[in-house]
């Protein structure tokens, strides 16, 4: 069998190194021996391995002195995993928190090693594409900044100068209009990009929940809690971003521990008696006039200077006119080839129908409508007739189809609406849409939901 994986194996033993490397060879990988740490290095200065092996008791360099090492030379993208003849829980624990991948003691299981490598070698390339992926991301300017606007390239020039920045951010704007795709393009121009960025909608959490949420709690601490306890977006957003939505809604009580985290770096998990320090850059967003949330008491003024250190407006869509068919085109050709329909076009008639349209909805609802028309169309040109504007569609695509067919089309919107509001949590919709899990499920296999 023809793997084609190359390996490095770092052992001190020659005859063990020698044995294994000639069974890896055998099994169809690309093996190379170093007999210690140091050399193992030299190599890797010049050659790039899919796997390393190591042993991790060895003269000089030790095997977890090495992985250490490597780490800091090479970072996270090549997996390693260790092997000893003198194995202990301890060595494990600390093995497999300096990021070795895998654990054997001698003799090795070649089916089991072999199956190691297989895992160890997929990881890589994962782990290796999302870096790609986050290179691309941080070239692409997202959906917000489809278009030529003054208003919008003056945003997109603003959003660039502080991305290398670390001042706190509050981005303003409809719902719709791209604010977390905003904050998202930050963190990816940033200095932070290779960390976390953690979104959490302020709305969406009672206030016995945004808590929990955002600080953390320690176990037992109130009637309810896990035992081990839970760590907090804002701790768990180390080195990285996190961003705030709808912060305008945020309770006072939690403005209050909010500023405080700000003002000190320090965060306390409900339950916890001793402060963690936190890393984190703040990006907060609201669709609600602040300074009137202020006047009416619901908004700490100290707060809003805080979050406030920079603003960008979003502007909504109808503010934007000249971008709508420059967004929609860019929609068009994304979910074109996501449905398979090949290359589509908007006719002159649907492409006025977008222009007169004013999208209280903003980019969200003008991508939904794009994304509903390339579904209902069945011919190579997207015509008005089978636009939904408002969520409906029009009366002459009404009367263009049979009962069966209308039928269908609501059903296949109603489960979409419903898995992307819950989030894909399919408990969650069943209790909201009235369908049990096993009807869910088989139309969530249906309609494909989980590919989008």
């Amino acid at each position: 069998m023809t793997r084609n994986g190359s390996v490095l194996l770092v052992e001190d033993d020659e005859d063990f190194g020698r044995s294994l490397a000639l069974i890896l060879k055998h099994k169809g990988y690309l093996p190379q021996w170093a007999s210690s740490g140091e050399q193992a290095l030299e190599v890797l200065a010049d050659k790039r391995f899919d796997v390393v092996i190591t042993d991790m008791l060895m003269p000089g360099m030790s095997g977890l002195e090495f992985l250490r090492k490597f780490r800091e030379l090479h970072g996270i993208e090549t997996p390693v995993v260790m092997i000893t003849g003198y194995g202990s829980v301890n060595e494990a624990v600390a093995a497999m928190k300096a990021g070795a991948f895998g654990y054997f003691l001698k003799p090795v299981n070649q089916d089991e090693i072999c199956l190691t490598l297989e895992k160890a070698m997929e990881m890589g390339r994962l782990k290796t594409e999302n870096l790609l992926l986050r290179e691309e991301l941080k070239d692409c300017k997202g959906d917000l900044f489809i278009g030529a606007s003054p208003r919008i390239r003056h945003l997109f020039e603003e959003a660039a100068a502080l991305a290398e920045s670390e001042v706190n951010v509050l981005i303003t704007g409809e719902s719709g209009s791209g604010k977390e795709v905003l904050a998202r393009f930050i963190h990816d121009r940033s200095p932070r990009s290779n960390r976390s960025f953690l979104a959490i909608n302020c709305q969406a959490y009672a206030l016995s929940l945004i808590e929990s949420e955002l600080f953390g709690y320690r176990g037992g601490s109130f009637t309810g809690a896990r035992a081990k306890g839970k760590t907090g977006k804002i701790e768990n957003a180390a080195g990285g971003t996190l961003f705030l939505d709808e912060i305008g809604d945020l309770d006072l009580t939690i403005q209050v521990k909010l500023l405080r985290v700000l003002e000190t770096r320090m965060i306390e998990p409900i339950g916890g008696s001793t402060a963690v320090p936190v890393d984190f850059r703040l990006i907060c967003a609201t669709n609600q006039d602040l300074a009137e949330r202020i006047k009416a008491k619901a908004f700490r003024d100290d707060l809003y200077y805080r979050i406030n250190t920079v603003r960008l407006d979003v502007p909504p869509l109808r503010e934007r006119a000249e971008d709508i068919l420059a967004l929609a085109t860019h929609f068009l050709q994304r979910f074109s080839a996501d449905q398979k329909k090949g290359l589509l076009r908007l006719s002159k008639a649907a492409e006025k129908r977008l222009l007169s349209h004013d999208w209280p909805g903003n980019i969200r609802e003008l991508k939904n409508a794009v994304e509903a028309a390339v579904a209902l169309t069945k011919n190579d040109v997207i015509d008005v007739a089978a636009l939904r504007i408002d969520g409906r569609p029009s009366v002459n695509y009404l009367v263009s189809q049979n009962f069966a067919e209308a039928r269908a089309d609501f059903e296949r919107s109603f489960f979409q609406s419903h898995f992307e509001a819950c989030d894909g949590n399919v408990t969650e919709m069943a209790r909201r849409s009235g369908v049990d899990r096993k009807q869910l499920y088989k139309k969530i296999y249906e309609y494909g939901l989980l590919e989008k």
